[in-house]
């Protein structure tokens, strides 16, 4: 199905409006905006033109999209890059926390529920704004983070990359019970996930690639950074499943060590046959729950490797 046979489809009856909201600091348009029975602000830097990419923004629990784009910064890094950002906002009605309701398979299978919505977002964005709709790239933080991979999975043929950030493997839980178990000890076996995500994609017919870069910290208390080292093998296995291969190693084809601001970090790339780097995990020693080079707002490591600029950098490689 094409990508606007798809919004119109899961978008049936959905009604957008556009107001003033807040001016960004460093020049564009930042609006609030109303699709699909979700709030959300997007972000069109004066250096977007048609044809720029657009990134989704999921925040986390008791987070808004105000407080989101402050802490990752990530306007500023579409000014100088020219792509478009927008933040869905989940409601309070869904989730008293403001979390998204990533562990419910309503919410993530095809077609259906919060992730139909977020990616009605993304698609209506990026028509309203001639984005190239080839570079829709989508990023989350904790609950937003855990996400991703679901609507990797099953809008492989909408997202071009994601960013999991603090967050978990793709269907790491059905409940809000077995959710709080592998957010504390980690989800199901890797491997099995990665077959898993492989079959949905065959079942929906949007086998694709899942290019993925995954940012956790070792001293994260409220996602333990397990599920970082899940998500990263299930990116990893779900790749070569869809090229072709069996269960590879996750030995890293290139690993870095290093530090900024008095963090200690390791960088591990994988690249896939054609040489291109599909899957990229940054461990951050000592980062709590928290993103990577935040700017400011809550949950933030200002001195922590910038999250924001590696992910766009990841996710500028890719297309569909």
């Amino acid at each position: 199905m094409r990508r606007r046979q798809l919004l119109q489809t899961l978008g049936a009856g959905a009604v957008a409006t556009g107001v003033a909201a807040v001016p960004a600091a460093a020049g564009g348009s930042y609006t609030d905006e109303y699709y699909d029975g979700l709030h959300y602000t997007k972000y069109v830097p004066d250096s977007a033109s048609a044809g720029s990419p657009l990134v989704v923004m999921l925040h986390g629990c008791s987070q808004e999209p105000d407080n989101f784009a402050a802490a990752t910064g990530m306007n500023a890094i579409a000014d100088q890059e020219g792509f478009v950002v927008v933040y869905p906002d989940q409601s309070s009605f869904s989730n008293a926390f403001g979390c998204w309701n990533w562990y419910y398979d309503a919410n993530t299978d095809r077609g259906s529920g919060e992730g139909a919505s977020i990616t009605n977002i993304a698609l209506h964005a990026a028509s309203e704004e001639s984005c190239d709709e080839s570079r829709i790239y989508l990023a989350g933080f904790s609950a937003g983070a855990a996400m991703v991979p679901n609507l990797l999975v099953s809008y492989a043929d909408v997202f071009a990359a994601g960013g999991i950030h603090s967050g978990l493997e793709y269907d790491a839980a059905d409940t809000a019970t077995t959710g709080t178990y592998a957010m504390t000890w980690g989800g199901p076996d890797p491997y099995n996930k990665a077959e898993d995500a492989y079959d949905a994609m065959q079942d929906y017919g949007v086998t694709g690639r899942v290019p993925t870069v995954v940012f956790h910290g070792t001293s994260d208390y409220t996602v333990n950074d397990v599920n970082g080292d899940q998500a990263r093998t299930q990116a990893v296995e779900t790749n070569d499943l869809v090229a072709g291969g069996g269960v590879v190693t996750t030995d890293p084809d290139d690993r870095v060590y290093d530090s900024t601001g008095g963090y200690n970090y390791r960088r591990d790339r994988y690249t896939d046959a054609q040489g291109r780097v599909n899957v990229e995990y940054w461990l951050v020693g000592d980062m709590g729950h928290e993103w990577s080079g935040g700017d400011a707002g809550s949950y933030v490591a200002p001195d922590a490797p910038e999250a924001s600029d590696a992910m766009w950098k990841f996710f500028q490689r890719w297309s569909l």
